[in-house]
């Protein structure tokens, strides 16, 4: 695992990072949005690998209000962070630290794994 994901700062600065990195990266939480609100039920349940740091969960719950996340990381620090951006909404996931064959059985409506 990157240092990067362990080091306090460099979790602190997270969030800026998928927007200066990534050409893109809203117009990609847009599309995925969109996607899964066509398949999914108004309840749906998602599994989201490389949850750390809550960008792609707080989007989707933002705007699905009864979606609920298993969010699934290698880090410790950086699913805490995915906690506080959560904020209201935090109770919505439940948040594993470990990999994907950490992840429990399901069954969920979608995956997904964005970076």
């Amino acid at each position: 695992m990157s240092q990067a994901f362990t080091d306090p700062d460099a979790v602190a600065r997270y969030a800026d990072g998928p927007r200066r990195m990534v050409p893109g990266y809203d117009s990609l939480l847009l599309m995925t949005d969109v996607l899964l609100a066509e398949h999914l039920p108004t309840n749906g349940h998602i599994l989201i690998l490389g949850a750390g740091g809550g960008l792609e969960m707080t989007r989707f719950a933002n705007t699905h209000p009864a979606w609920r996340f298993t969010g699934v990381d290698p880090s410790a620090e950086m699913l805490a962070l995915a906690a506080r951006t959560m904020g209201p909404h935090a109770h919505r996931a439940d948040l594993i630290c470990g990999y994907i064959h950490d992840a429990p059985p399901g069954p969920f409506d979608a995956a997904v794994c964005l970076l």
